[in-house]
């Protein structure tokens, strides 16, 4: 027994701590022999010219490989939309002009047409590179001039009133397109059946062309994240019926006439929104683009404003839209229902007196919903402060507290369906007794989500009493099931486009505080009592709605601190984990609202083992001299023959 004993209290813990710490030496091995690879080949690269030229030539030779193979596959594909790529010019710096029509002539695939319309520019240099450019791509390129400045939107409906192509793909003067861009668009088109609207990834090139760390590997589709911020922007696939049909860009929009385009296109197709996570397109940050800052474009934001406002009036979801210059997107307050609903907050809950009594008083003092109940699941509390707390709060509150007594060992999902039986309102929250209330109104920041027919569960972002963030939504991670998006980041963490400030879809919520319309909760059966009693209840719980076509949303604007787990410790068991890779293997393989080209590490870091076959730099100038040399030789060729 004392054997026994001295193992669980000293042996247990050593050996948990050596086996932790071998793992993370063998992580620092590895790290630090990538690192020396690298620091190796930089420092051969700095004091060998010859080595920095095989190194150049190397990664030039692997992307021309890589561009001769799509166009070899894309030409065997059953579909062959020609493409009409929409260019609105005016008054750009006639060199990054050039880089932006070289980057349409090195496509892959070649059944495109590029309708050019200089919008009153003056400058007689760029209408002349349009008019050369038209000359050695006959048949493929259309040109015209404004009479005079109508600006963007106009400019663009023009350049659409020109196009013969079954899809429009839109490039601004001073972006590129990387060679395999409408390739890829291509291959998806076959891929998807034929859907009406595409985009892909993107990234932030410097004013010379040089790549920034600005790579924006996207979600799928994720409407509500959009009416926040319009993240699919570039490269940008349409259905050019579909444009026509709704009037293509609306003046008086501009700045945001892309974002507005995009939510009234969507509203007009039943098809699926495809997401090709593949880098198409290399945004310019120059000193006037919203890519070096939004400062520069300040009516955008104006203009962003009102078309999500009437967005939101169109699908009959009125609501009060702010632009948030920090985070640079906007806050979407749906407007509540007039006769506001019964909410009831479940929590399960034994002994942990002084936990229970912070989680108790901060809601009911803080809490500026007014029509909410409090359901305590007392499982067996034998401590005589807990007992007291409830004995204290129920004399408080008596038409707004009960508590269900349940002697039974611990089973969170058994606690929290007994609950929900018992529960009068028509939204349940789900709610741990170690968290706080920090903002007030967080009962109504969920349920204007919650509200909507197709929302499953809505949760909030927790965060650890030190301030860091313990949940903005859960990612779904293969073989380890799920875990915390950007677990231990600071609150105000800018990572991955400012996303843990916006509202956005995700895979999962955690159970710790998880709203959810009562309907629903009882139409998939509520959490799992008997192959999830305690771990991973939540995320299976998820995916039971997720399975239904519901989909769970995540907002930054209600705000809990959560101690996680204090009161009950970490009970995962190693059996619900096999049951849910057995369940969900497929589901948890790909999270939907994780790019592909991401790690599944929490952090929405790029993934090395995913290469972005994207030039920039030198490998772009050096595809372009090679092309502007093919050029001259076919002009001369053809001189010759003339």
């Amino acid at each position: 027994m004392l054997v026994n004993l001295f193992y669980h209290v000293v042996g247990r813990p050593i050996r948990k701590v050596l086996f932790l710490g071998i793992h993370l030496l063998e992580a620092l091995l590895l790290y630090a022999r990538k690192a020396f690879h690298l620091h190796a080949k930089v420092m051969a690269i700095l004091h060998d010219g010859r080595d920095a030229k095989w190194f150049w030539d190397s990664a030039l030779d692997e992307l021309q490989k890589y561009y001769r193979d799509v166009t070899i596959r894309v030409q065997r594909m059953p579909d062959q939309p020609k493409i009409s790529i929409i260019l609105p010019v005016y008054r750009v710096d006639p060199a990054i002009f050039r880089e932006t029509l070289a980057s349409v002539a090195m496509q892959c695939y070649t059944n495109w047409e590029l309708c050019i319309v200089d919008d009153a520019s003056g400058m007689p240099e760029l209408q002349q590179m349009a008019r050369d450019f038209a000359t050695d791509y006959p048949g493929q390129v259309k040109f015209a001039i404004n009479p005079t400045n109508v600006h963007i939107s106009a400019t663009s409906n023009r350049c659409i009133e020109m196009a013969t192509g079954e899809y429009l793909a839109l490039l601004d003067h001073d972006d590129r397109l990387t060679p395999n861009a409408l390739a890829e668009m291509v291959r998806h088109i076959n891929l998807n059946g034929q859907c009406d609207i595409f985009y892909s990834d993107e990234r932030v090139i410097e004013s010379d062309g040089k790549a920034t760390f600005l790579v924006y590997c996207k979600p799928d589709w994720s409407p509500f994240f959009h009416l926040s911020c319009n993240y699919t922007t570039h490269l940008s696939l349409y259905r050019t019926a579909l444009i026509r049909e709704i009037g293509g860009f609306r003046v008086g929009f501009e700045g945001s006439q892309d974002h507005d385009l995009m939510m009234r296109a969507v509203e007009a197709t039943e098809r699926p929104i495809v997401h090709v996570p593949f880098c198409l397109y290399q945004w310019r940050a120059v000193e006037t683009s919203t890519a070096k800052s939004a400062d520069s474009k300040p009516y955008a934001a104006i203009a962003g404003v009102k078309a999500v406002n009437e967005a939101c009036q169109r699908r009959g979801r009125p609501a009060e839209v702010q632009w948030e210059p920090e985070s640079f997107h906007y806050r979407v307050r749906f407007e509540l229902p007039a006769e506001l609903p019964l909410v009831s907050i479940l929590i399960p809950t034994k002994d942990q007196g002084e936990s229970l009594q912070k989680c108790l008083e901060s809601i009911f003092t803080s809490s500026t919903y007014p029509n909410f109940e409090v359901v305590l699941v007392d499982n067996a509390t034998t401590q005589t402060a807990a007992l007291d707390v409830m004995r204290q709060f129920q004399s408080a509150h008596p038409k707004q507290l009960r508590i269900e007594r349940v002697d039974e060992p611990f089973n969170f999902a058994s606690l929290n369906n007994r609950g929900a039986k018992i529960a009068r309102g028509e939204y349940l929250v789900l709610l741990n007794n170690d968290t706080i209330v920090r903002t007030p109104d967080w009962i109504e920041e969920m349920l204007r989500l919650a509200q909507f027919p197709e929302v499953g569960a809505v949760g909030c972002k927790l965060l650890y009493p030190t301030g860091e963030i313990q949940h903005a939504g859960l990612e779904l991670q293969d073989r380890r099931v799920a875990n915390h998006s950007f677990k231990g980041f600071p609150e105000n963490t800018t990572a991955y486009n400012n996303i843990t400030k916006t509202v956005h879809e995700v895979s999962a919520i955690t159970g710790a505080c998880l709203m959810v319309a009562q309907e629903k909760y009882h139409e998939v059966g509520g959490l799992d009592e008997v192959y999830l009693p305690n771990g991973y209840g939540d995320v299976d719980f998820c995916l039971r709605l997720s399975q239904r076509g519901y989909e769970h949303v995540y907002t930054p604007y209600a705000r809990l601190i959560h101690e996680e787990s204090q009161s009950r410790g970490r009970a995962t068991e190693t059996f619900e984990r096999q049951y849910m890779i057995s369940k969900w293997g497929h589901q948890l393989m790909n999270d939907p609202y994780v790019n592909l080209n991401l790690n599944r590490d929490m952090t929405f870091s790029i993934d090395s083992e995913f290469p972005f076959i994207d030039p920039t730099g030198k490998d772009f100038q050096d595809l372009l001299q090679a092309h502007e040399a093919e050029q001259l030789q076919k002009r001369q060729t053809l001189s010759r023959a003339a």
